[in-house]
């Protein structure tokens, strides 16, 4: 009802009219629909419980301007919406959409401060071994070759076949005789794809086939006799691929394993939340980003100050945590989009600054104008190269001093500079720019005003939760990144509803938290207290 009455809609059906084509028999509205899908993620609808509550619920019909007697629609409807949401950047696009008439309403504005975290997401996938992911992948490509081209699988399927295979794998970390097992599934495999390439004439190259094509190759390889072998990594073959690329299970191939230090580690994705960070206005969320697990959350950083620059809606400062932090991002917000972004920089990588002895690079004087280093001991470096480029789009661009072996072999204070091999010091550092801007960034770090605005990036993690928690953010409903993305951007827009739907109409902010009975004692004996916990550190 406050959607109706106070925004008069998230959208309207003009807003989709490129998403649908100009012939054929009309649809449904597609504003209609995609206020049910909000509707469907604020409340934890099923899409046959969605569709019942268009039908039978009267706030339902208000928020949609629906006739008290419309009938509805059939719930697979939301399921061929959402598979339209998956085309292009439709679904970014949703959100653009809902930020618009928020800040058209003035519930949300740019050049305020907002904050960013991530979280894992689990796929909607089971956990299997390698074992038991290769042997469902043959099982899912005969199921699939089975419901649309049975004949093809004659003479190849025998009763062997359907003792492995009529069934979902259940193996576990320790089956019996796993190196047969590990031989007899993937010769099946090889077999399978064979056969399919010899008489499928490309009727049966469906999604699991070719997932199962993919999944061979990550795991098995053939030694000069033609022999299939299991990749490992002992054993001086290939090798298995990286995380980034292996397939974790046949149903979804986007789905990726990662781990986080000793304690976090999940197949999936990472949804990135950025929200506005203001004491006097509600929090909107203006930015729902989701990657693979794999992807490191500094790379997440440049696209999202380019979604929220297409909205208007570009903070004047971004609190982040040191995932997202890195020299050549923060001068590249700072250059393009004139953002300031606050978190800790990472360390100092040399050796000697992590043993806390020893010379380190910071101890070295450079001098970019004249091209050379000087050491603690006044020697002064005899060549300069660079800068050059990291392999990393995060990392920035090393120049690189080196001190010659007549310096450093005399030196007595050689073994607290270098321990390399020759015996001479190279010492590396980003360019003039990005050098005076990191010195800038950790000097301000350490005064107490920098530890008290950054203190409000922690509120953020209570949101992950809400999303997590309230809203069933951490599994996924569906398979594949493309409709995990869908189910956040969904859930970003009812947690936006959800939050400012509850605001006064009167004083237009959160009503103020009621005192405790201590704090009217306090009051009433008029001792003085803090008034925000913020202020308890001052």
């Amino acid at each position: 009802m406050w959607v109706r009455d106070r925004l008069d809609g998230l959208w309207d059906d003009e807003d989709f009219a490129d998403w649908y084509p100009r012939d054929g028999r009309p649809g449904l509205s597609p504003a209609q629909l995609a206020t049910v899908c909000v509707l469907q993620f604020l409340l934890g609808l099923s899409d046959r419980q969605a569709a019942e509550a268009v039908r039978c619920r009267i706030d339902f019909k208000y928020a949609m301007a629906m006739e008290l007697d419309d009938p509805g629609f059939h719930h697979s409807v939301l399921a061929d919406f959402r598979e339209r949401l998956t085309e292009a950047d439709r679904a970014d696009r949703l959100l653009d959409l809902a930020l618009a008439r928020l800040k058209e309403a003035g519930l949300v504005g740019q050049r305020t401060t907002q904050r960013t975290d991530s979280t894992h997401v689990l796929a909607a996938v089971r956990d299997l071994t390698r074992l038991e992911l290769i042997t469902e992948a043959v099982r899912a490509a005969l199921e699939e070759v089975a419901s649309s081209a049975g004949h093809l699988l004659d003479g190849l399927v025998d009763d062997e076949w359907g003792h492995r295979y009529g069934r979902p794998v259940r193996l576990g970390k320790n089956p019996t005789k796993p190196k047969t097992r590990i031989i007899a599934t993937g010769n099946d495999a090889s077999r399978l794809l064979e056969h399919l390439y010899r008489y499928g004439t490309g009727r049966a190259s469906g999604l699991r086939v070719e997932a199962l094509r993919q999944i061979m190759v990550q795991n098995y390889h053939r030694d000069a006799e033609g022999r299939l072998l299991w990749r490992t990594d002992e054993d001086g073959g290939p090798g298995l691929p990286p995380s980034s690329r292996a397939i974790v299970s046949p149903y979804d191939t986007s789905a990726r394993y990662a781990r986080h230090g000793h304690i976090i580690s999940w197949r999936g994705f990472a949804a990135h939340l950025t929200e506005t960070s203001a004491p006097d206005a509600p929090n909107v969320i203006t930015d729902v980003a989701t990657t693979a697990a794999t992807t490191h959350d500094s790379r997440v950083l440049p696209g999202i100050h380019t979604r929220l620059r297409r909205r208007g809606l570009l903070p004047a400062e971004h609190l982040v945590d040191s995932g997202y932090t890195s020299l050549v991002h923060l001068e590249q917000a700072a250059r393009d989009h004139q953002v300031t972004v606050t978190g800790p920089l990472p360390a100092n990588p040399t050796r000697q600054h992590r043993q806390g002895e020893g010379f380190a690079r910071d101890d070295f004087h450079i001098d970019y104008d004249r091209r050379q280093v000087t050491r603690p001991q006044g020697q002064v470096s005899r060549g300069w190269n660079g800068p050059y480029p990291t392999s990393s789009p995060t990392a920035a661009p090393l120049i690189v001093a080196k001190f010659s072996k007549s310096q450093c072999q005399p030196c007595l204070a050689r073994t607290q500079c270098t321990t390399a091999r020759e015996n001479v010091r190279t010492v590396g550092f980003p360019p003039r720019e990005l050098r005076d801007l990191q010195l800038r960034v950790r000097t301000e770090q350490q005064t107490p005003e920098w530890k008290i605005r950054y203190a409000m990036r922690s509120g953020v993690e209570g949101t992950v939760n809400e999303f997590a928690h309230g809203h069933g953010m951490r599994r996924c409903r569906y398979r594949g990144q493309s409709k995990a993305h869908i189910q956040h951007v969904l859930t970003a827009i009812a947690v936006n509803i959800e939050r400012l739907s509850g605001l006064s109409s009167a004083e237009g902010g959160s009503p103020p938290r009621q005192p405790t009975a201590f704090q009217n004692y306090l009051d009433q004996h008029k001792i003085p207290r803090p008034t925000s916990w913020r202020t308890l550190g001052r």
